[in-house]
């Protein structure tokens, strides 16, 4: 009977204590959203903004240098019908086709010139874009840092990433371990407040000040 208590107990006391270690685990583990904390920093749609007038001046550029080759293939067309009129000497159809054949030289060099830019510049705004989300994302991670070290959490998994399977890593985890409205609220406690638009004075205060 004694044997049977005492193995009744030790297996009790064994239940209990992997229940604490389990509990205590589940303490140390928090999970995140980071592409909800990613896209909630205030400093993302500002850097966003900044891309894409990046994206807009070049694009403009761009159509200025096509709008430039596309008028330099209408000259060289012109040129083209004109350099074998028959009303012309040998003398003038040989400067036409000395003007053709420069005209052409100069469409082909705009060309290349758009081909380039294009390539420079595509490479100029992927650099931009990924320097703009490594500095933010450092700066998340950071935070995130901070929070566990605070908190005294061993372990932060980021339950957006996928795994090759096209689902989440996290596959479950309870809303008690989710810290990712902490770290948005910690992220955008410096957010610079949105400048009022100052408001167009009342005409009617205006006449009464005239009357005056």
């Amino acid at each position: 009977m004694k044997s049977t208590m005492i193995a009744f107990i030790a297996a009790a006391m064994l239940g209990l204590a992997h229940t604490a270690m389990a509990q205590t685990m589940s303490e140390r583990i928090a999970t995140v959203d980071l592409n909800k904390i990613f896209n909630e920093y205030y400093k993302t749609p500002v850097a966003s903004a900044k891309l894409k007038e990046t994206v807009e001046s070049f694009n403009k550029e761009q159509e200025e240098m096509v709008g430039n080759y596309k008028k330099a293939i209408d000259e060289l067309n012109k040129l083209r019908d004109e350099q074998d009129k028959p009303e012309y000497s040998a003398e003038i159809r040989e400067q036409k086709h000395k003007a053709v054949a420069d005209k052409l030289s100069d469409t082909q060099k705009l060309q290349r010139d758009i081909e380039e830019y294009r390539t420079s510049h595509r490479k100029i705004l992927d650099d931009q874009t990924q320097r703009m989300r490594q500095t933010i994302l450092k700066e998340i991670q950071d935070v995130i840092n901070k929070e566990a070290r605070d908190a005294g959490y061993q372990l932060v998994l980021d339950k957006s990433g996928n795994t090759l399977n096209g689902i989440s890593i996290v596959v479950f985890s309870q809303d008690s371990l989710e810290i990712t409205d902490v770290i948005i609220k910690t992220l955008n406690k410096n957010q610079p407040k949105a400048t009022e638009t100052p408001k167009p004075a009342d005409k009617k205060d205006d006449k009464k000040g005239d009357k005056k």
